[in-house]
């Protein structure tokens, strides 16, 4: 899947050669958009996936958040229990 690489985007060979140049308020900048760049791609499959598989059954993603968060609960829970036996 391919993605429209942004104006701000900075080609490889570009980002590898201004690699030594730049201090540690550019690579926390560089890092955080690369980042979010990673996290509105994941948001924009799992979105995609849940309106295909909508479409296909309908209600499935309702029942998928009502079985996660369900799953999530247990989870707390059972941490919650391993916790106290320490």
């Amino acid at each position: 899947m391919s993605h429209p690489t942004s104006k701000k985007s900075i080609p490889e060979k570009d980002l590898l050669e201004s690699a030594p140049h730049m201090d540690i308020n550019q690579w926390l900048e560089r890092l955080r958009r690369s980042d979010r760049a990673l996290y509105n791609s994941m948001a924009l499959e799992v979105w995609s996936i849940a309106r295909t598989m909508d479409n296909l059954v309908p209600g499935f993603w309702n029942r998928f958040m009502k079985n996660r968060q369900t799953a999530l609960k247990e989870f707390v829970i059972q941490h919650r229990r391993e916790g106290n036996r320490e």
